[in-house]
């Protein structure tokens, strides 16, 4: 697993994975549920991401405003060259982008990350 995949589950920006483990914690009526140990992060990552689907996005800016064009959905298992490679695998499928991938539990979103890709500087048109 790569480093910056298992970081960008389980890490304070995107909570998903941490608010699974901590609510997966038994509790006292009356006591407040404690935050979850890396050990119970981690188990739940392991849980979790295998049932993750991916969608990867481009961003195009339309006047001054930003919207996103789907540009395919991978299901869950069937995007290891992205995680392996992400830049080389999104450069080889989708070209020179400005790329946002989203991954999801399920319905759930989960977490996203960006990536200019190929050498991406600014949006067409100079926007």
């Amino acid at each position: 697993m790569p480093p910056w995949l298992y970081k960008l589950f389980t890490g304070h920006q995107y909570p998903y994975v941490r608010r699974l483990a901590k609510f997966a914690q038994p509790v006292k009526h009356g006591e407040d549920r404690p935050e979850p140990t890396k050990d119970m992060i981690e188990a739940k990552f392991w849980e979790v991401y295998p049932r993750c689907s991916a969608k990867v996005l481009q961003e195009v800016k339309a006047g001054m405003i930003v919207v996103f064009r789907d540009l395919g959905e991978y299901p869950p298992g069937g995007y290891q060259e992205l995680v392996d490679n992400p830049e080389a695998f999104l450069a080889k499928t989708y070209g020179k982008k400005k790329i946002k991938v989203n991954f999801y539990h399920g319905e759930n979103f989960v977490c996203t990350i960006n990536f200019k890709v190929a050498g991406w500087t600014e949006h067409e048109g100079g926007h």
